[in-house]
């Protein structure tokens, strides 16, 4: 049985923000271990956009979190590593900066890296992650609850993707380019990482074309788990998207990493799915028909080469910035710059959906049906 803590935050009003971190931490139960120990926290900054796009982790949620951890130590670390822009300018406009500042935080070492092994990992065995990780007694994640292009959703174990170095996401999406493998792939990253525990922004969360370009949505919690899984399943939920039809859900389970039944999973005895989930959440562009149906590899591969989904990309709101073609893992790239427009190589396209998540304006949306390039 896994624990799900949940309380009621309907902004990011310091003192309202205070008052429901404050029970959640209560509720993890005696964290005396923690005193003295180094700390790394870990927020979803996907990109540097502005706190209330609700595209990362909003600041005074992690000031919130910090607040409370100040009871046990004053050694606590903060980054994450995105895949566009400088760190100084997501750090800044993601207003984590100030925070860092104001709490006197020390700012983790997102640029080098080390390697880790993973004896137990279904498909990775060792992984090159943020030096960051060395420098940490545990690691707490702050993940956003997000509809996402590629996995549909995005929570507590997408969350720690985040501790690959910028550069070197790419390499794993390239190697990795089917969904199933890239979720067990961030499965095996959670299995090495071991974060102590998630605690979810769902304050305001997006929905939509996201990770990056959704709208933000009004969800009114904070949740909190040692089980990531029955964090995301829990999430899901309350958003209306079935956790069996989400992968990192379905390999989290098969791996050991947490459960997914709602009959193992044990919520506040306050808190009900018929209150409090949201049954006009808007998922991400296309339905999720199939991504957990057990058909025969021909098959699969055919139905996604016919119906599967692309980037569409929309012309007129493109601004010719090139970010989606400096993302594109692909080699050669799938993505070029060429008579003042991208164009795109659907051939050798693995869509992942690199460009979409990293486009600064949502100029690219999955969809099944594309027009010419």
């Amino acid at each position: 049985m896994s624990d799900v803590f949940i309380e009621k935050c309907e902004s990011y009003n310091e003192e309202e923000l205070e008052l429901s971190m404050k029970k959640i931490f209560e509720s993890l139960g005696d964290l005396s271990f923690l005193k003295n120990k180094k700390i790394l926290l870990k927020p979803n900054l996907l990109s540097p956009k502005k706190p209330e796009k609700a595209v990362t982790t909003n600041p005074e949620f992690l000031r919130a979190v910090v607040k409370n951890l100040k009871k046990y130590t004053d050694r606590i670390y903060v980054g994450d590593s995105s895949g566009i822009g400088s760190p100084d300018l997501l750090y800044n406009v993601t207003g984590i900066k100030k925070i860092i500042e104001d709490e006197n935080l020390i700012l983790a070492d997102f640029k080098n890296k080390i390697k880790i092994e993973n004896p137990q990992g279904k498909l990775v065995k060792s992984f090159e992650v943020a030096k960051a990780f060395a420098d940490a007694d545990y690691i707490i994640s702050l993940p956003k609850l997000k509809t996402h292009a590629m996995t549909y959703y995005t929570g507590a174990v997408k969350n720690l993707f985040g501790m690959i170095p910028g550069g070197l996401k790419p390499t794993y999406h390239m190697r990795f380019p089917e969904l199933g493998l890239f979720t067990q792939m961030l499965v095996d990253l959670n299995t090495a990482i071991k974060p102590l525990m998630s605690i979810m922004d769902a304050v305001i969360g997006m929905e939509g074309n996201g990770p990056g370009n959704g709208s933000p949505r009004k969800i009114g919690l904070i949740m909190a788990s040692y089980d990531p899984v029955a964090l995301d399943s829990t999430a899901c939920r309350i958003i209306g998207i079935k956790p069996e039809k989400i992968y990192t859900n379905i390999n989290g389970v098969k791996s050991g990493l947490g459960v997914m039944d709602s009959e193992k999973i044990k919520l506040p005895e306050w808190f009900s799915f018929d209150k409090y989930s949201i049954k006009d959440f808007k998922k991400a562009s296309v339905k999720l028909n199939m991504i957990a149906l057990p058909v025969p590899k021909p098959l699969t591969d055919f139905v996604k080469k016919t119906f599967g989904r692309k980037p569409q990309f929309d012309h007129k709101k493109c601004i010719m910035c090139q970010e989606c073609v400096k993302i594109c893992p692909s080699q050669p790239k799938s993505l070029k710059a060429e008579n003042g427009r991208i164009k795109i190589n659907r051939n050798t396209c693995i869509k992942c959906f690199c460009c979409q998540e990293m486009c600064p304006v949502g100029a690219i949306k999955p969809s099944r049906f594309v027009g010419k390039s």
